[in-house]
């Protein structure tokens, strides 16, 4: 079993602040589309980045373990709130993926390391909201180019 921890704490008119492993201290803060600052961490992106970061760690895993030359990822994630029954909640995260390969003959894995990052991502795993999660392979020569893609629902 794994405990993961962390400590917010507010002091007064003082902002609120977090700290975890790798942050000492940062501020918190509702969304400014709540009247909250942009210059603070707010819950619902870290909520989206936590996603996001998870599935991009898992994807580098399996490329590793299946010897897959990843030059460069990057991802873009979108969470979608909503008012239901019983409030606002996330119902969806998007997350596009696009990666540049040292070998383009390795393109036909990235549809196999995508499934894999969506069957083991522990934090999209352990939320109650669809995440849809989508790789695109891209051309050195032309980073808009899609060679392959692939979407997966989690």
């Amino acid at each position: 079993m794994e405990v993961f921890t962390n400590t917010v704490f507010k002091r007064e008119e003082k902002p609120a602040k977090t700290t975890m492993s790798g942050v000492r201290e940062a501020e918190v803060g509702p969304p400014p589309v709540y009247g909250g600052s942009e210059l603070a961490l707010n819950p619902e992106e870290m909520f989206v980045a936590a996603i996001n970061s998870c599935i991009m760690l898992v994807f580098y895993h399996f490329a590793e373990k299946l010897k897959v030359g990843v030059l460069s990822y990057s991802s873009e994630a979108r969470g979608k709130v909503e008012k239901t029954k019983n409030g606002l909640r996330f119902t969806s995260v998007e997350v596009k993926a696009k990666v540049l390969l040292s070998d383009n003959n390795q393109a036909e894995k990235i549809e196999e390391i995508a499934q894999l990052a969506e069957k083991y991502c522990l934090v999209s795993g352990s939320v109650a909201c669809p995440v849809e999660y989508g790789v695109e392979v891209v051309d050195e020569t032309s980073p808009g180019m899609s060679q392959s893609e692939s979407v997966k629902q989690l």
